[in-house]
């Protein structure tokens, strides 16, 4: 019989399974901050409905293959009715609570039954060739994962930058109409046609198709579940590493994932070769220990370089040695499920874990090293088995030797440095950590990132530090407006609440609204700094997404255009929440400022140029924009900080020019829209 339809369908339905992870989670992102774990939340999503597709091929199973294949056509075309995949704008969360439940049950209720179906895919049809065919089966998984590579380069390059995500969900769901003809097709295949149990039983000694166990035993289940979790839990760790750093992107996002199907398809294909990717691995791990130490980020090309590098290796490492375990294709359905099963533990432990028991990012170095530890026990169970003389012993016993020593220097350093650490936390949205100096400055931390200081001297405590300093953007902002000048009190809001450092800004009569997506940070900026409580202006902090809490306020027509300044200084690290600078969200900005309020925009960013979108956002309104840039200096422990002020108010124009930089009349611009954003333009 022709192989042809389940190629066909394999391949399709591989790209839409990975085609659709973007889409989905990109949809939701501006609803939870657009914070970098909402990416991390919702592959745990995928990885569950990867395991409830191949739990699903494997109970079927004994229905036979024709009784199989009218119930899957028979659930293909139910989930046509729930098509396109968009999510309600009734479903946006009212508050910040429970973001990982509701990331799931959002995705689960706008692609669960489609992303099941396509989960069981491989298989479901691997299984069926098996049956009608003496070739092995396994040479399909090779051509989903490459179905999905494909799907996942095309969407940053292709997709993403020609469709609005609403054409997006819509064209993906014409794919999946494309997918329930192909199965279709397939399930034609299977009419009258069946391999002979007795063949499925000597396929092994045949050597007809891929050798391995016919008989699977717990020992095996936990072998690869534990194979797959570390590989898992690697891309996930990684992922999470390099969006916080830079933005929560379908680039970033895109990049590791793809990574990680290029490790599956060298695997599965043969690529494999336990000791050379053993050096490889110990040479990413030594790259990432010297070259990138974990208080200096550097470079971004460097830093992700490295990064990818390590998991890249460790997951060949892991991959490679569920190939080498892989039954005979008899079993391959109990082989997919502890597969998938092993990905959603590892998703779990990074979203779900980690964040409950540690206190900063311990699970990257963990599952960076872990690859490491499954070769020292490979190579521990060698020696038993091949004796402990020769170059080969010698080589196993040396792998064993720098795989301990490796484990207790990266792991060690971690647990030195928290010793100097007050207090620190960690929830949904990242690690705080507080900490004091010899100079008396008490700082919180966002990972690597300052987030606000503040002196303990009481002389000294109510003066404003880091980006908010004297002639920074925001202090222009509230120094400057005509309202301040004619002595009248100032409502000010502030996207970000990090130390509250903006509160010292504030005079008598004042009112400042912080908008925080995280109540971890109102809690530590309570409990360890005392802007908020030393102010003189009336305080309140909104907890929840800034964007939505705004246009919650804006909807309301007795709160509309009630801010005289504004400032957006959300970002978390160098992690910019995309849809706090698209044009819908600037419109949102403008109906909460008064005709004559200002907005500042804190653009500092070690890797992204901020300012052309800025500029972009402000042209759609009709707004001039002054980009004030402050450099490093010791007094008050000022930082380098870059804020661009965006307004109509000429009175206010005339005031801070002068404190602005020249204006060129040729920057460079850029649009962003909740449709539409680009970061490779913006790379620095």
């Amino acid at each position: 019989m022709s192989l042809l339809a389940f190629r066909c369908a394999t391949f399709v339905g591989a790209g839409l399974l990975f085609l659709v992870q973007p889409i989905a989670a990109r949809q939701i992102l501006p609803w939870f901050g657009g914070s970098s774990a909402v990416w991390t939340a919702a592959l745990l999503f995928f990885q569950l409905g990867l395991v409830a597709g191949y739990v699903y091929a494997h109970v079927t199973k004994p229905l036979g293959t024709r009784r199989q294949s009218v119930l899957h056509l028979g659930l293909l075309l139910l989930a046509l009715l729930t098509l396109p995949i968009t999510a309600p704008l009734d479903w946006k969360p009212g508050d910040s609570e429970q973001p990982l439940v509701r990331v799931v049950a959002l995705l689960a209720g706008t692609v669960g039954l489609p992303y099941v179906l396509l989960s069981a895919t491989a298989p479901l049809l691997q299984h069926w060739q098996a049956t009608t065919s003496p070739r092995s089966p396994y040479k399909l998984y090779v051509l989903s994962n490459i179905g999905s590579l494909g799907a996942l380069l095309a969407y940053p390059t292709l997709v993403e930058p020609a469709l609005t995500t609403g054409a997006q969900a819509r064209w993906w769901s014409v794919g999946f109409a494309v997918f329930v003809a192909a199965c279709g097709w397939c399930a034609w295949q299977l009419r009258g046609a069946a391999l002979p149990a007795s063949a499925l039983a000597s396929e092994t000694e045949s050597g007809a198709i891929d050798t391995g166990p016919s008989r699977v035993d717990v020992w095996h289940v936990l072998a690869w579940l534990a194979l797959a979790a570390c590989g898992s839990g690697l891309l996930m760790a990684t992922s999470n590493a390099l969006t916080q750093d830079v933005a929560a992107v379908p680039l970033l996002w895109v990049i590791p994932l793809a990574l990680y199907l290029v490790t599956f398809i060298l695997t599965f294909a043969g690529w494999y070769h336990r000791w050379l990717w053993a050096i490889a691995l110990a040479a990413a791990l030594a790259g990432a220990e010297y070259l990138l130490p974990s208080n200096e980020p550097g470079p971004l090309l460097r830093m992700g370089g490295l990064l990818l590098a390590v998991m890249f290796a460790g997951c060949m490492v892991c991959h490679g040695e569920l190939v080498r375990s892989r039954p005979a294709p008899a079993q391959l359905t109990v082989f997919y499920m502890a597969l998938a099963a092993g990905g959603a533990l590892g998703g779990a432990f990074v979203t779900i874990v980690a964040p409950t028991i540690f206190d900063t990012y311990l699970e990257l170095p963990l599952l960076q090293y872990a690859p490491a530890v499954i070769l020292v026990a490979v190579a521990w169970r060698g020696l038993f088995k091949r004796g402990w003389l020769g170059w080969r012993g010698s080589f196993r016993l040396a792998v064993i030797a720098a795989g301990a020593i490796a484990l207790y220097v990266n792991l060690r350093d971690p647990q030195d440095r928290a010793r100097s650490v007050m207090a620190a936390g960690r929830s949904f949205y990242g690690v705080l950590r507080v900490e004091d100096d010899e100079s008396g400055l008490r700082r919180l931390l966002h990972g690597r990132i300052l987030h606000g200081s503040q002196y303990q001297t009481p002389t000294l405590r109510s003066v404003a530090t880091t980006y908010y300093t004297e002639g920074s953007g925001v202090a222009l902002a509230v120094r400057d407006h005509p309202r301040r000048l004619q002595r009248q009190p100032l409502n000010i809001g502030v996207v970000g609440l990090g130390t509250g450092t903006v509160a010292a800004l504030a005079q008598p009569g004042d009112s400042i609204n912080f908008f925080e997506l995280d109540p971890l940070v109102e809690g530590f900026s309570r409990g360890y700094f005392t802007y908020l409580r030393d102010s003189p202006a009336d305080i309140r902090v909104t907890l929840g997404d800034a964007r939505l809490s705004l246009e919650r306020e804006v909807s309301d027509p007795t709160r509309r255009h009630a801010y005289d300044v504004l400032a957006i200084d959300a970002f978390s690290g160098d992690s910019i929440p995309v849809h706090l600078l698209t044009r819908e969200g600037f419109e949102v900005y403008r109906s909460a400022l008064r005709p004559d309020g200002v907005l500042a925009v804190h653009i500092t960013n070690r890797f992204l140029d901020l300012a052309p979108i800025v500029r972009a956002a402000a042209d759609e309104l009709g707004w001039t924009v002054l980009e004030v840039e402050v450099w490093t200096e010791a007094r008050h422990h000022q930082l380098g900080n870059n804020w661009m002020l965006v307004t109509a108010n000429e009175e206010f124009l005339t005031l801070a020019r002068p404190a602005s930089l020249p204006e060129e009349g040729h920057e460079k611009r850029l649009l962003w829209t909740d449709d539409f954003s680009s970061l490779v333009k913006v790379l620095k």
